[in-house]
Parts: structure tokens; C-alpha cells; sequence
């Protein structure tokens, strides 16, 4: 006899054994716990022709970008291909197919046609609404979110969906508070934490930010979770905690999330990285081109980064082809134009075409909300060395403008504090320049600035020189 999930919907298997593990592994992934894949080979061990088991091992292998998993999963899902009779299953099937295809646009269609259908259908619903991230559609994020929270009010998987999209899309109080509302209902959900967690660092609230991310960490050290720790000292000018997180073995972090961090300390704080290192990320991310369209294009830039900072420029402008060759538009996250540009202008820094850099990254800046990734507050990096480099230049009409736009935003956003202070400084402006150096002062006490940062240290010999 044939059984249902937790949801009441129709699966199958008549295997309880199979059943079992599979809503384990269902449950691992949504709560970012423990290792799903593991569950999910159980489930098709107990019940090989399960097919619902094996599309969910192509889905998430799919996520993490585990190529050699979605194609073992993609050929045992057309083996059982005649034998699939329910509509649900045959929409896993097309998605596993599209995905394994790297058909974007056909598995965006076929996702958004089952989370419609079957609005309780996590993994579905939950991986079109990464694909929304994927293709900068909060708003269309949203839609599903609440679609599946209509139909499933108590269900923290949909609650944390829609607290995160809202988020993203600007609405940081009522993001948070649905986050919040769902993690009382789960307190140990890790993708739960997470939206919490990141609506506290949108607003500038650090320390919250890092109290959530730690507590996540506590149960389990999920590796996205230890890059976003990694990125929050890096913000608060801890370079040894950054590296400290870098260079994590358990879990290890992602090459991609490994580069953002080092590109990061390199062009904010200005602390560089030996060359080595980044031959190294390059040979790894060349590594991961075997696979390439397994990889998410947030993944190829992060490559074609670390190729062009390792001096390996044929390869750089060989990704920079890459994303310049995608489908325009939405369904490909606005890659081959806004991220393309990106790329491009980074690649001219390394170079040290500081103003071409600035004339390709402008318009992408100007519409980063739009760009796939990538958070919001992942694509920040973007916008913090766009000021970084109208500073440099001495642009300081730019850097006042980026500032307070920044800070309108996030009011403890202390580069931007710095570099208005630095532009009132240029221009001769003295009283705005330490009204800007004492907000600095305090609001980097306010949130934990690491006592022995650059910025601190020059604001508070600004004041003092001013008395």
C-alpha cells in the first residue's frame, strides 16, 4: 500500500523504511542539519524504484553543486521514468531533467508549476524559491512564500521563506519578525537563524547579527553559516577571526565563499593575501569547471575572480566569455550584463584600471537589486568596493553621495561613516568631518569595531586634533 508524506501528499513507496528516511533527509535539508544526502541514499537503499527519493537527491545534490550526485540520481530517475503515474512525480521528473540539462528557463517553468500545484510541497516549493534568489526575483520569492503559508500557516519552512524575502526586498521589520515568529516555533533550525540573523545585519546590527550566527553554529557548524561569521568580523575589522573561519577544515568552506572573503580583506581593509593562496582557489575553481553547469553563475564569478587575482588572465576572460554568453535577462539572474560587469570592472582593478573599473561597475551597482546571486547582503560586497574606489580616486562628491545613500540603509555601516568623514576632510568641510568622526567613534563602540581598526584609530585622532 502506498503511504503520504507529513504533508498528506501521496508518495511512491509502500516502504515505511523508505518513507522514513526520505522525510529524514527531506527535514535535514529545509533545517540546513546534518547530512540529507546520507538519509536520502538510505531511502532509495530501502526502495530502489522510489522515485520522489531519488528526484530529492538530484534536487539537493543540485544546490550544493555536487555534479557527479545529480547525474547518478538523473540516471535512476529516467530508468524509472515509465513507471512514474502521479502528476507530482512527474513534475520532480521534468525538473530533474531540466537541472541535469542546465536548462534554466525549463526548470525555473516546471518549478513554479509544481509549487503552484502542490503548494505544500516543500523541496519544490523551497527550490524554486532559490531559484528566486538565483535570479534576483524577491518579489516572485515572496508570492510563493506566501501562497504555501496560506495553505500551511504553522509551517516554519514557509514562514522563514517569506520573513527572508521580505527582507530582501526591503521590508526588514516585517522580515524579521515573521524569521522570528518561526524560529520560536523551531529554535533549532538552522535556515531559520540564518534570515534572522541576516535581517540584524542589514539594519547594522551587528552584535545581534553575530549573538544569532553563533547560536547557529552552537548545534552545528553548517559551512555557510561559518562564512557568514567569517564575514561579519571581517566587516568589524577582525582580520584574524576572518582567517581564522577561512581556514576552517570542519566543516571546509566553499571555494567561492573562500575568494569573497579574501577579496574582501584585500579591498576594504586592504590587507592582502599571498599569491599562492590565490593559486590555489584558482586551481580548485578550475577544478569545479569540469562540472560547470552544475555551478551556480554566483559560483562562476567567484572563479573567474580568483583566476584573474592569480594572474591567470586568460582564464578570467575566458569566465568573463561565460557569463557574457548567457540568456539575457531574468532568467539567468542578469548575469550576462550586470554580473558580467562586475567581474569585468574587478578583473580591471586587478589590473589597476581603477576608472575602467568604476565605468563598468556603474551601471551594475546602480541596479544590484536586480542581480541573481547572492543575498543582498552577499552582493553588498559590490557596493563597498564601488566606494572604496571612488575613494581612492579622490571622487568626493561620489563618495558622499554613496555614503549617505548607504547609511540610509544602515546607519552602522562604518565604511561609509569613514569615507564621509574622509571626503568633508578633502573638502575642507571640518565641522562635518568630525560630526562624522564622532558618530564613527560611537557607533563602533555601539556594535564591536575591532579597537585596533584603521578607521577607528583615524577618527579618533581627527577629534582629537580638532580640539
Amino acid at each position: 500500500m502506498a503511504h503520504t508524506d507529513s504533508k498528506g501528499l501521496a508518495v511512491s513507496t509502500s516502504s515505511s523504511d523508505a518513507l522514513q528516511a526520505y522525510e529524514r533527509g527531506l527535514d535535514l535539508f529545509l533545517r540546513w542539519r546534518g547530512a540529507p544526502l546520507a538519509a536520502l541514499d538510505a531511502a532509495v537503499k530501502a526502495d530502489p524504484s522510489f522515485v520522489l527519493a531519488h528526484c530529492a537527491r538530484a534536487l539537493i545534490a543540485w544546490r550544493a553543486g555536487q555534479a557527479a550526485v545529480v547525474a547518478d540520481a538523473h540516471r535512476q530517475v529516467s530508468a524509472l521514468r515509465d513507471r512514474v503515474a502521479d502528476e507530482r512525480e512527474r513534475l520532480h521528473v521534468e525538473a530533474v531533467d531540466a537541472v541535469h540539462q542546465g536548462d534554466r528557463e525549463r526548470t525555473q517553468t516546471v518549478l513554479e508549476q509544481g509549487a503552484e500545484r502542490y503548494p505544500l510541497d516543500r523541496l519544490i516549493v523551497r527550490s524554486v524559491g532559490l531559484n528566486c534568489i538565483s535570479r534576483g526575483d524577491y518579489e516572485g520569492g515572496i508570492a510563493i512564500s506566501r501562497r504555501s503559508l496560506e495553505s500551511d500557516p504553522g509551517e516554519p519552512q514557509f514562514m522563514t521563506m517569506l520573513g527572508f524575502f521580505l527582507e530582501q526586498s526591503g521590508y526588514n521589520e516585517e522580515g524579521l519578525e515573521m524569521s522570528a515568529r518561526s524560529l520560536a516555533l523551531d529554535p533549532t533550525n538552522l535556515y531559520t537563524y540564518h534570515a534572522v540573523a541576516h535581517a540584524y545585519q542589514a539594519r547594522g546590527d551587528y552584535p545581534k547579527a553575530l549573538e544569532t550566527f553563533e547560536r547557529a553554529a552552537s548545534l552545528e557548524r553548517h559551512p555557510h553559516v561559518v562564512w557568514h561569521l567569517a564575514e561579519a568580523r571581517s566587516l568589524l575589522g577582525y582580520e584574524r577571526f576572518t582567517r581564522d573561519y577561512w581556514g576552517s577544515t570542519a566543516p571546509a568552506l566553499p571555494m567561492h565563499e573562500r575568494a569573497e572573503l579574501l577579496w574582501r580583506l584585500e579591498m576594504i581593509q586592504h590587507v592582502p593575501t599571498d599569491d599562492a593562496v590565490w593559486k590555489d582557489l584558482a586551481a580548485e575553481g578550475e577544478r569545479m569547471l569540469e562540472h560547470a553547469e552544475a555551478l551556480t553563475l554566483w559560483m562562476h564569478h567567484w572563479i573567474g575572480l580568483a583566476f584573474g587575482r592569480a594572474g591567470e588572465g586568460a582564464k578570467a576572460e575566458r569566465q568573463l566569455a561565460y557569463l557574457r554568453r548567457l540568456p539575457a535577462g531574468r532568467v539567468c539572474g542578469h548575469w550576462s550584463t550586470l554580473g558580467a560587469d562586475i567581474l569585468d570592472g574587478e578583473l580591471s582593478i586587478v589590473r589597476g584600471e581603477l576608472d575602467r573599473a568604476i565605468e563598468l561597475m556603474a551601471p551594475a551597482i546602480r541596479q544590484l537589486h536586480s542581480l541573481g546571486g547572492g543575498s543582498r547582503e552577499q552582493k553588498d560586497i559590490f557596493k563597498d568596493i564601488f566606494l572604496e574606489l571612488h575613494r581612492r580616486l579622490g571622487h568626493t562628491r561620489d563618495v558622499v553621495a554613496l555614503a549617505q545613500e548607504r547609511l540610509l540603509q544602515n546607519p552602522n555601516h562604518l565604511q561609509s561613516l569613514a569615507a564621509l568623514a574622509w571626503a568633508h576632510g578633502r573638502e575642507g568641510h571640518f565641522a562635518l568631518r568630525r560630526q562624522a568622526c564622532g558618530q564613527l567613534v560611537r557607533r563602533a563602540e555601539a556594535v564591536g569595531l575591532a579597537p585596533d581598526a584603521p578607521m577607528l584609530t583615524e577618527a579618533r585622532q581627527a577629534l582629537l586634533a580638532a580640539v
